[in-house]
């Protein structure tokens, strides 16, 4: 591949990665308001938010290992697009709390492919380059949910809240086609299956790789039990309507969009990989105990930009972390593995606010989100090590 079809295919997958994140969130900062209008109860709106998470989290190991046995990533991408299309008609077409599930449990199959997302794009910069390309490709993430979110908000707005399932399907569908003109680049390492079963084990035994994984979890409990759930509940309650829901998303996915995009020029050459980490845990349980004490929406968009940007500092690390150095070979398999086992937090997150809001208040969900990110930022300053250079590209973190 010469530079200008590297370039190309570059921005090419840029654009299909924006869509893809589109397809899987134009709908989320609507879903909770319009589950509560639908007269769904607390728990079963973080059932409903949550089981996108579940479905992620049985399906991206297999994914990941999947791929690596054929080496088609591409072909899975477009069957992940193609079954968050088919789940979201259904919604429209019929909406309530069991085609609400069932849309999001699709979504999370979808989701789920954005592990061959990670590693696909990563394999063109090559083993060396890989978490620069993920903290780079990570930046898609925040421009589509922002783009959905903005669109989303203009249709829900003006038509209804199920309309805004029709933004993803349509993302869905363009990326869908896109594809198809993307330039896959194969890996040249033959596996038998005696190898895909040692690298499969070795993933699975690896504490480092629970550690993160660990991590992971909880920084996406506060994500998606907070931003995506019960933060529009706070919002809605300060007199939010379809429009300001959006904006509150995007405030979100704008600051964290700034996040992200410093993290590989900035954040990690100032502070390193670590101590990027640690801010960010740290900066977000601050955000996750005030935040359902806010008196007024100004003060809740502020508090939503500031947990944007703790979200991008910490999760931003742990994906470059997780496939650092590793082989491309492998890559596939332990992201998947990473991303099956963080996709709890993005199960729990929403359930376990859900259960403590009915139990005891919504107040003191928040709180307990917050306790656990400080835990998260404890565990990285007591188990992830760094050799002598932090700073990023030169740094070599290790999880001890």
């Amino acid at each position: 591949m010469n530079k200008v079809q590297f370039r190309l295919n570059i921005i090419l997958f840029f654009i299909i990665t924006v869509l893809f994140f589109i397809s899987i969130s134009a709908f989320d900062p609507f879903i909770s308001s319009y589950a509560k209008d639908l007269g769904i109860s607390p728990a079963v709106i973080g059932s409903v938010m949550g089981v996108t998470g579940l479905a992620s989290m049985f399906f991206r190991f297999p994914l990941g290992v999947f791929s690596d046995m054929l080496n088609k990533r591409r072909l899975i991408i477009q069957v992940g697009l193609l079954i968050t299309i088919i789940g979201w008609i259904i919604a429209f077409i019929e909406p309530n709390a069991t085609t609400l599930y069932l849309a999001k449990f699709l979504d999370g199959i979808t989701g789920a492919t954005w592990v061959l997302y990670t590693v696909m794009f990563a394999s063109y910069f090559g083993v060396h380059n890989s978490a620069k390309a993920v903290a780079f490709l990570t930046l898609a993430d925040y421009i589509g949910a922002l783009v959905g979110s903005v669109i989303g908000g203009i249709v829900a707005n003006s038509y209804g809240y199920s309309y805004s399932f029709l933004v993803a399907v349509i993302a869905a569908s363009i990326a869908f086609v896109l594809t198809f003109f993307l330039k896959e680049k194969k890996v040249t390492v033959k596996r038998e299956k005696d190898d895909i079963k040692r690298i499969v084990k070795e993933q699975i035994t690896d504490k480092n790789l629970w550690l993160l994984s660990l991590l992971a979890i909880i920084t996406l409990m506060a994500s998606f039990g907070m931003r995506v759930t019960f933060t529009p509940l706070v919002a809605r309650d300060l007199g939010a309507d379809a429009i300001a829901l959006s904006w509150l998303s995007n405030t979100f996915l704008i600051a964290g969009g700034i996040a992200a995009a410093l993290c590989g020029g900035f954040f990690y050459k100032k502070l390193g990989l670590v101590n990027t980490a640690i801010a960010g845990a740290f900066l977000q349980s601050v955000v996750a105990i005030v935040t359902p004490f806010a008196p007024n929406l100004p003060l809740l968009f502020c508090l939503q930009a500031l947990s944007g940007i703790a979200f991008a500092l910490n999760f931003t690390v742990l994906m470059s972390l997780s496939i650092m150095d590793i082989p491309e070979h492998k890559q596939s398999t332990r992201m998947g593995f990473f991303q099956s086992v963080f996709s709890f937090g993005m199960f729990f997150g929403p359930v376990l606010m859900g259960i403590l809001t009915e139990a005891f208040s919504r107040s003191f969900s928040f709180i307990i989100i917050g306790i656990l990110s400080a835990i998260s930022g404890i565990l990285i300053k007591l188990f992830i090590r760094t050799k002598a250079n932090e700073s990023f590209p030169n740094v070599r973190d290790q999880v001890s």
